[in-house]
């Protein structure tokens, strides 16, 4: 199942690419980590809070590693790949989140 993820994002990031959109080389390996930092966030019980922080500390992590880098398109590719899985995942989850955004 996790190869056919990464068969699936291969395939998203071609074709993008092939779009024109700006491409970088840790683009597939960023959303892959997005999607695994979903998987992770979702199992989570919503009543504990602190476990829910610590995994969102670490997909933050995950995301700040490209940022410093100087990768900011791998590091968008996260963020659009977290919050369009997480969404699918978890649209509770997900409203909760991005409504606190702009707070």
């Amino acid at each position: 199942m996790k190869q056919l993820i990464y068969i699936i994002f291969a395939a998203l990031v071609l074709c993008t690419a092939a779009c024109g959109k700006k491409h970088s080389p840790n683009s597939v390996k960023a959303q892959a980590q997005a999607v695994d930092a979903v998987n992770r966030l979702v199992t989570i019980d919503s009543v504990d809070t602190m476990a829910l922080h610590s995994e969102l500390l670490k997909a933050e992590a995950i995301r700040s590693q490209y940022v410093i880098g100087g990768d900011s398109i791998a590091a968008e590719d996260f963020d659009n790949t977290f919050r369009e899985t997480l969404i699918q995942k978890s649209p509770r989850l997900a409203r909760k989140l991005f409504s606190e955004e702009g707070n």
